[in-house]
């Protein structure tokens, strides 16, 4: 099989840096989850929900911009990821929040971002 790369939407990403995706899904539990008075835990999970954090370093700022231009202000991606539930690949709907990037070469037509970081997070719970 060939190796298969991130894409948001119609766009395939750079490989992002060796520590640049990790998971971070969140779990939510009805009201009535908690602790009793002897410390023991009752908890109802309701779902969870997937997000993965993203990053590049050294990323040149024409491939910032393919992928700003697809996640930022969206409703909704079609991020192609893989996902570790399952151990495969697989393309959902997402959405993207606090997007950073900085620069460290604005030399024209070798401008460069010193980093590109998000979140992005499923839409629908698992």
């Amino acid at each position: 099989m060939a190796q298969q790369y991130f894409k948001f939407d119609d766009y395939t990403a750079p490989m992002p840096d060796r520590d640049g995706y990790t998971e971070a899904t969140a779990t939510t539990s009805t009201a009535s989850s908690g602790r009793t008075m002897r410390g023991n835990m009752i908890n109802t999970p309701m779902f969870s929900v997937e997000a993965y954090n993203m990053k590049w370093s050294n990323i040149a700022a024409t491939d910032v911009a393919a992928i700003k231009q697809r996640i930022k202000g969206k409703r909704q991606v079609q991020f192609h990821h893989f996902n570790t539930d399952t151990a495969s690949w697989e393309t959902g709907p997402f959405y993207v929040a606090n997007i950073n990037t900085g620069f460290y070469s604005l030399e024209e037509g070798k401008e460069m971002c010193s980093e590109l970081s998000f979140q992005i997070t499923s839409i629908d719970p698992s």
